[in-house]
């Protein structure tokens, strides 16, 4: 029996025992009948959108989650009070309108009635507020949402309708930061005494506002299987039913899109594209996307807590530099991405607001072999006889990581370890499991470089957040460690400062800091691959946000 056929069983399986007593159960079948049911759904048979994913959610608590694949999670299953449009405004969710006071420390937001969580209570402006001051006022507990609240005094309700938000100084993007304050289900989320206890909470039962709701959720299998919310206030989505199933071999999870047992993928490889594309019945997309790769390099201040675990040579600029000049991005962006991308340079995509935040000033370092060996030897490294450089008793040997369930990752590997090798640096590649590899970078600091990416937010606040100080704490962005006072004084200026000029002008210098400091070497920036069978499923909506946003899959419909 063939692994998706397996899959397919236990699918079924799990749809059976969440399916009310009324609707038969779907029954196990070939692929054959499975594509046709998706295409011509009886009135007992659910319309169900399958869904292939590399990766599976670490928590689908909001508080303290770092995956992708939680906050796809999260965008399906909660409501934020504005949200990014397929356009890239800022329009209304839970808020139907805001404004700000004279002095831009005041915003109110009025509030959308006849709102219903999952469980079918009704949504109130105190709920609202409990959240709010949550993020507020334990940072340390709500981590992943501390950055959104800075700046943030108080909420406060004005009446059932209508809340207010107190900040410190003017907010320069209030409703992009709204936009990924999730508002969760307060009793879930009260009666945690310490940040530990709320962080550790990965609320696999989750109760929302947003378009889905959770349905089941099996980790060992890792399958989710969400149902459309038909008390949705913005409307019911016209598919009743998305699974999401995880593969471990990307190759397994492209046939299964070829032989229709999966109706779309939202990452495809980038070396599997031309042959998706290729595929009968199959719409390959490629849009310029938003996210960045990276080589992080292990920045964290020598007074760290747990002491940092690094080849010291990473300490030293030349080093860095060297490194920097030895990796040839062309080359990575045509032999991994299949020329899907571009070579990166700073950590703010140039897509960002049409290219307005992205610092073109910034020239990067030339691949260049003999360059990066000329530094080395200037800097005092001294090629051994075993062809590792070394300085007194430091040795150029340094862990090359990555996390394992990204298919573009052991190639790259290969190709930097490869290049390092031929300036006297020996990088040994190991795959190394996602979450443990959260906390190797943080909160414990021990790796020299790790291969990883980044999914940047429409507005710059968060990539630049990412390289604070304050964020290098158990749960906090940082992966590098990266500490620099005039970076974060600098960050909170780029927030008050409300004429984007003036911002701009501050978010471009911040990027030639991190640039020149090097705690990231940025390798490319990725195109958005996506595909799904256009013989099962029409209606998706192509954007930067994916065909696979909450809004898109709002629109989607089968084929009959």
């Amino acid at each position: 029996m063939s692994r998706t056929i397996c899959f397919l069983l236990l699918v079924f399986a799990m749809l059976a025992a969440c399916t009310s007593p009324q609707t038969p159960a779907p029954q196990a079948t070939s692929p054959s009948s499975s594509q046709t049911t998706t295409q011509s759904p009886s009135d007992q048979e659910p319309v169900t959108l399958h869904v292939g994913w590399p990766g599976f959610p670490d928590t689908l608590n909001p508080a303290y989650a770092f995956l992708t694949e939680s906050y796809t999670m999260f965008d399906y299953i909660y409501s934020t009070l504005a949200t990014e449009s397929q356009s890239g405004e800022y329009v209304g969710l839970l808020a139907e309108s805001w404004d700000v006071s004279e002095d831009g420390l005041t915003w109110t937001f009025k509030l959308r009635p006849n709102v219903r969580w999952h469980n079918g209570e009704p949504l109130t402006a105190d709920q609202i507020v409990w959240n709010l001051n949550a993020f507020i006022q334990n940072p340390d507990g709500w981590v992943t949402n501390s950055g959104y609240v800075t700046g943030f005094v108080e909420a406060r309700k004005v009446d059932e309708n209508t809340i207010e938000i107190e900040t410190e100084y003017p907010i320069s993007n209030m409703t992009y930061r709204v936009s990924f304050l999730y508002i969760v289900y307060p009793p879930d989320f009260e009666g945690f005494t310490t940040p530990e206890e709320l962080q550790n909470f990965t609320n696999f039962s989750p109760i929302g506002t947003g378009p889905f709701k959770l349905a089941s959720l099996d980790k060992d299998q890792r399958i989710i299987i969400l149902e459309t919310n038909r008390d949705y206030f913005d409307g019911q989505a016209k598919i009743d039913r998305v699974i999401y199933q995880t593969f471990d071999n990307s190759d397994a999870m492209i046939q299964a899109l070829k032989v229709g047992d999966i109706d779309l993928i939202g990452e495809v490889p980038d070396s599997a594209f031309a042959a998706v594309s290729a595929f009968e019945n199959v719409k390959a997309i490629s849009l310029p996307g938003r996210s960045i790769t990276e080589l992080i390099i292990n920045s964290a201040p020598p007074d760290h807590e747990p002491t940092p675990n690094r080849n010291k040579a990473l300490e030293d600029p030349q080093v860095r530099l060297a490194i920097a000049t030895a990796i040839d991005k062309q080359d990575l962006v045509d032999v991994i991405l299949q020329g899907n991308g571009q070579p990166g340079v700073s950590i703010i995509p140039p897509t960002l607001g049409g290219g307005f935040w992205f610092n073109t000033d910034l020239k990067d370092v030339k691949f260049d072999l003999n360059e990066a060996n000329r530094i080395l030897d200037e800097a005092g490294y001294i090629m051994g006889s075993d062809g590792v450089r070394a300085k007194g008793d430091i040795r150029l040997e340094m862990r090359l990581q990555y996390p394992s369930d990204q298919p573009n990752y052991p190639r790259t590997a290969e190709m930097i370890a490869n290049w390092l090798a031929q300036i006297g640096i020996k990088a040994t590649p190991e795959a190394v499991d996602p979450d443990s590899l959260v906390v190797a970078t943080n909160p414990n600091a021990d790796y020299d470089l790790v291969i990883w990416g980044w999914g940047a937010d429409p507005d710059p606040d968060f990539m630049l957040s990412v390289m604070t100080s304050d964020q290098y704490v158990e749960g906090g962005w940082s992966d590098s460690g990266y500490s620099n006072p005039e970076y974060d004084r600098l960050y909170l200026e780029q927030q008050k400062a409300i004429d984007p000029e003036e911002r701009r002008k501050i978010v471009w210098q911040m990027q030639e800091m991190v640039f020149n400091d090097r705690p990231y070497i940025v390798l490319w920036y990725g195109n958005i691959l996506q595909a799904y069978r256009s013989d099962h499923f029409t209606g998706f909506i192509e954007s930067v946000l994916g065909i696979d946003s909450f809004q898109s899959l709002m629109n989607v419909e089968p084929v009959r």
